[in-house]
């Protein structure tokens, strides 16, 4: 066989071959790593139909040379390896690299030795192929075999979520093959599988490029096309839609940089999609934002997998707003706009309960501080329009003016206020409502004022207050001390 008929009789693969190299250059969707191992599995099977056509040739002498005997088992290796070069495209060999190379390194020092244990087959002095008369004859098959079946377990899982139709076309695709297969293996007939190899892979990549564009590319959920395509495309069998937002992502970024909210937004969309529950999809439909359909799902079913997200999550640092509505009527759009407004609801309530444990821990911090300084502490409580709900003066407060309890001096404002001074009152009560009304954050309570004390007399104190607000600059908590400094006035 000369190389003209060997590139004449693999011409159309060898065509499919470059032009797929060449288009690798122009890819977007696909990262680094898999053009990279696409390009190994082209050079692979371009070798597998090199090998194929020489030992073709080296048949039709009449002496065995060593080449024969080295290509035979080099072709029988190619085979699973291919099939794993492809797997490898899509990310299935990472961490298991090794595991999933094993069978073929215990099997490659058995094949290349073949010749002479004569386990799998050999070949005489006049070069004729001779397979063992046991069950091992069909090793190599068996191996090959074992590679198509936990690539098609690999890929069937990798994209358990979407593509059905891309992974139909795969199976299909496969199968074919396989029977194919089977056929020249049954009627003993010797076949180049390259052309299958190449088939396979153009499809192959085809779905990948495919799926890898449905993809977001930072969470591997779904992405923003995908979900107003399947708005409309599914409004027939989504029952329930889902709208999460992720609290607190740009607070991440900033404070420990955007590789740390990336980090977070993967924790997240792996608590998402840890229930591999059918009939679910999962987006990422903006920064921290994530939408969910469930198809053909009832009420309970939601509830019950909402609260599985929930958990998954509180294992982590993280904390997820939801909302959820059913689908009436077929309209989508109406299902998920109502579903935000209850995700808003619950993320405010969220803030409320994380902002309010913030402040009772640092009420706490300070009373023990006032307690080791002799200092007073007194704090108070809004509510959403930013009015004084609550007034709270510690007992290091009302001991300090020679009160006892709430009796003496009862949690309410004018209690303080209707016993100042009334050359400071105006100034002091200015002070203390511009700094509540200065929604910027930047103005602090800080006056010198003189109190009357229970036993009647004037008595200079120091007094600082800092607000703590809501992302708005609403006030939602008013914490102080102050200190006794008449010493200090005489």
């Amino acid at each position: 066989m000369s190389v003209v008929s060997l590139i004449l009789s693999n011409y159309i693969m060898v065509a499919e071959m470059l032009g797929l190299w060449v288009m690798l250059d122009s890819n977007v969707h696909l990262k680094k790593r898999t053009i990279t191992a696409t390009r190994i599995v082209i050079i692979l099977i371009l070798t597998e139909a090199l090998c194929w056509g020489v030992e073709r040739w080296l048949r039709e002498i009449g002496y065995l040379t060593w080449t024969r005997i080295v290509l035979t088992p080099t072709i029988y290796l190619l085979h699973p390896v291919i099939m794993l070069g492809i797997m490898d495209m899509a990310e299935f060999v990472k961490k298991r690299r090794l595991l999933l190379y094993l069978p073929v390194l215990i099997s490659a020092p058995l094949l290349y030795t073949s010749q002479w244990t004569h386990l799998f087959y050999w070949f005489d002095d006049k070069n004729l192929y001779i397979a063992a008369d046991n069950p091992l004859r069909y090793y190599p098959y068996f191996l090959f075999l074992f590679y198509v079946i936990l690539f098609v377990g690999a890929f069937t899982y990798r994209y358990a979520r979407y593509g059905r139709a891309e992974r139909k076309g795969i199976l299909i695709s496969i199968i074919a093959a396989s029977i194919g297969v089977v056929f020249h293996i049954v009627f003993e007939i010797d076949a180049d599988y390259s052309t299958l190899f190449a088939s396979l892979l153009l499809i192959y990549y085809l779905s990948l490029y495919v799926l890898t564009a449905k993809e977001d590319t930072l969470t591997r959920l779904l992405n923003r096309q995908c979900y107003y395509a399947d708005t409309e495309r599914l409004k027939d069998q989504v029952t329930a839609a889902v709208s999460v937002d992720m609290n607190d992502l740009k607070k991440i970024n900033d404070s420990q940089g955007h590789d740390a909210g990336d980090k977070a937004l993967k924790a997240v969309a792996a608590c998402l999609a840890r229930n591999k529950l059918r009939n679910k999809k999962i987006y990422r439909i903006g920064g921290d934002e994530f939408a969910i359909f469930y198809l053909n799902k009832t009420e309970e079913e939601v509830k019950k997998d909402i609260e599985l997200m929930q958990k998954e999550l509180s294992e982590t640092p993280y904390v997820c707003a939801f909302g959820y509505e059913m689908v009436k009527n077929k309209d989508i759009d109406a299902a998920m706009t109502r579903a935000d407004r209850e995700m808003y609801a619950n993320k405010a309530r969220l803030k409320n309960d994380k902002e309010r444990r913030l402040a009772a821990h640092k009420e706490a911090t300070i009373r023990v501080m006032h307690e080791a300084l002799g200092s007073g502490m007194w704090g108070m409580e809004f509510d959403e329009s930013g009015k004084i709900i609550s007034v709270e003066w510690s007992p290091e407060f009302r001991k300090m003016l020679g009160y006892t309890d709430e009796n003496d001096f009862p949690n309410k404002l004018e209690s303080w206020a209707d016993l100042l001074h009334p050359d400071d009152k105006a100034l002091v009560l200015k002070e203390f409502n511009d700094t509540i009304a200065d929604f910027s954050g930047r103005k602090n309570y800080d006056v010198e004022y003189r109190l009357k004390v229970k036993s009647g007399e004037w008595r200079w104190f120091h007094a600082i207050g800092r607000l703590l607000r809501h992302e708005d600059g609403t006030p939602f908590s008013y914490i102080g001390m102050f200190v006794d400094i008449t010493d200090q006035k005489v």
